[in-house]
């Protein structure tokens, strides 16, 4: 899905640089008008794929940003790669419980997928 040019200008008038300003989808998306903050995620994807260093905290403030210096985009830097190791245990341990639950052959036929 591509977000409007216009609506990620007006997301992009709302963000802040540094993590002290960080504002809450939520909060953009209640200023734009929106009742849910998924486009306002959408947009923010795009702009970060366009070349906007927007980072986002999950220890307070809350929110997203715009990286202001070196050390705050290294930090989400670091966030993010933790979540990608954290992921890929969880999908192990899924794949594990899985595979206890269900007998190789069923869950290849019901499921159109095999274990690796």
């Amino acid at each position: 899905m591509t977000v409007k040019v216009t609506l990620k200008a007006e997301v992009r008038s709302l963000l802040r640089y540094g993590k002290k300003n960080a504002r809450t989808g939520e909060n953009i998306a209640r200023v734009l008008g929106f009742k849910k903050d998924r486009t306002i995620r959408l947009a923010i994807r795009e702009m970060t794929a366009e070349g906007l260093p927007i980072a986002s905290s999950v220890t307070p403030p809350l929110g997203y940003f715009i990286a202001s210096s070196q050390a705050e985009a290294t930090h989400y830097i670091n966030v993010l790669t933790s979540r990608l190791v954290n992921d890929a245990y969880r999908r192990r341990d899924f794949k594990r419980a899985a595979r206890v639950l269900f007998e190789p052959y069923q869950t290849e036929l019901s499921l159109g997928w095999k274990y690796r």
